[in-house]
């Protein structure tokens, strides 16, 4: 620590001749590799005597020896130095994301008030959005985004689909209302987030404004109202189509007036079932791949299917369920773990599991073992069980599915779920 100048650069020259010799071995001749550890040693043996003019005799010896090793070798500058580094940074980044753990935001509210997904917010319109230094610190804390989109003309819906949802950096999603003049609005959230509006009234509800219609909702009585009623319709929709009985929105109209809390952001850990098998009550990920009922609902919304999702495991291969009133029952027993316990006290904002569709009418659904790999079935369930689209609607989730436990909650910090995800 209280080493002289001196002392502390030959050290330094010493370690950045051991590196020399690390990458450039392949170039070097052994009788170039010998000389340079000879020259290092006889920089050590000066640092070591305290003899100062020795140890600079040495250290240039050293230096020379190294730099006419490789005479026609250019040295990289700055600009390669920095882009080796960073090159090797994302190598390492997508490793860890392939193999180890894997960032994953939530998008829906199917799992609250365990993890947040996207909540839209209206506010009156009326209502004063907050200062921008009050937004920056919401967005830091809350992931918080304002939104305060408002017609300056009359604008006419293009006729066909006009609100298109797209992935943005692969954790964020945005909604874009195209109109018949060219020109479109750019929505910081999910189609879900600008068209719905709950009994809680979350969402900013767009379709109840435009009178959004499902094309692939529509019976043959409402396709011959619709013509009627002069809305443009080709009379044979695909499943992605969606009408709009009021396309046309006055100036000044209020598209979205109000807030956004981002979802969770989590880590998923995807080694751990590497080397054990899925545990009944924990909080895991997987994909959708082959889950057909998820992709076809989503392309009757006309929306896109999310590529992965977040439940609690609620069976292993083996295992039977069964909703009795608002409890879980598995295999014949009231649920016991932490998670289904919290589900069913119905406190703090948890209201028990409703009991519809493969388990409407206290009936048994089974996840059943496969003696083919990866065929294994498991029961996935929303903590939200009132608002979660999960197993009892589109079946079983198959091993191959399976990505891993969610493990972390990485962001926002205010949105008291920062920590393990229990």
């Amino acid at each position: 620590m209280f080493a002289p100048k001196w002392k502390k650069e030959a050290k330094l020259l010493d370690k950045a001749a051991k590196k020399f010799l690390n990458y450039k071995r392949d170039l070097l001749e052994d009788k170039q590799i010998e000389e340079i550890h000879s020259r290092r040693s006889d920089l050590r043996a000066a640092v070591k005597s305290g003899n100062k003019d020795s140890c600079a005799e040495a250290s240039k010896q050293l230096q020379a020896t190294c730099e006419s090793a490789l005479p026609r070798y250019q040295a990289q500058g700055w600009v390669e130095e920095n882009l080796e580094v960073f090159f090797v940074a994302i190598v390492v980044a997508l490793g860890l994301r392939a193999y180890v753990v894997q960032p994953f935001r939530i998008p829906t509210g199917s799992m609250q008030p365990t993890l947040n997904g996207i909540v839209a917010t209206p506010l009156p319109d009326d209502e004063q959005l907050p200062s921008m230094a009050t937004r920056a610190i919401q967005k830091a804390t809350h992931g918080r985004t304002y939104v305060d989109l408002v017609t300056d003309t009359t604008k006419v819906l293009r006729q066909n689909n006009p609100v298109i949802e797209r992935p943005v950096f692969h954790f964020f999603t945005r909604t874009y209302i195209y109109f018949a003049d060219g020109s479109k609005m750019s929505f910081p959230g999910p189609k879900s987030a600008l068209l719905a509006q709950g009994e809680d009234g979350k969402g900013f509800g767009f379709a109840q404004t435009t009178g959004y219609v499902a094309a692939a909702r529509l019976s043959p009585e409402q396709r011959a109202e619709l013509r009627q009623a002069g809305v443009p319709f080709d009379g044979q929709p695909n499943q992605e189509s969606a009408f709009y009985t009021n396309p046309m929105l006055a100036p000044d109209t209020k598209v979205a007036h109000g807030y956004i809390d981002s979802g969770d952001l989590i880590l998923v850990d995807k080694m751990s079932y590497h080397f054990r098998n899925p545990s009944r009550g924990e909080v895991f990920v997987f994909d959708t791949r082959e889950i057909q009922r998820i992709h076809s609902d989503a392309r009757a919304q006309g929306t896109v299917a999310g590529s992965h999702y977040i439940k609690r495991l609620a069976a292993v291969p083996g295992d039977s369920l069964q909703i009795q009133g608002l409890d879980l029952y598995i295999n014949g027993e009231l649920a016991s773990e932490p998670g289904f316990k919290k589900v069913m006290s119905q406190e703090n904002g948890y209201r028990g599991y409703e009991p519809r569709e493969r388990l409407a009418g206290k009936h048994h659904f089974k996840a059943n073992f496969s003696t083919r790999p990866g065929m294994n079935e498991y029961i996935a369930l929303g903590d939200n069980s009132f608002n979660s689209s999960d197993s009892r609607h589109w079946g079983t989730v198959k091993e191959f599915n399976v990505i891993g436990p969610a493990s972390f909650t990485l962001w926002p910090f205010g949105s008291g779920h920062w920590g393990p995800i229990k």
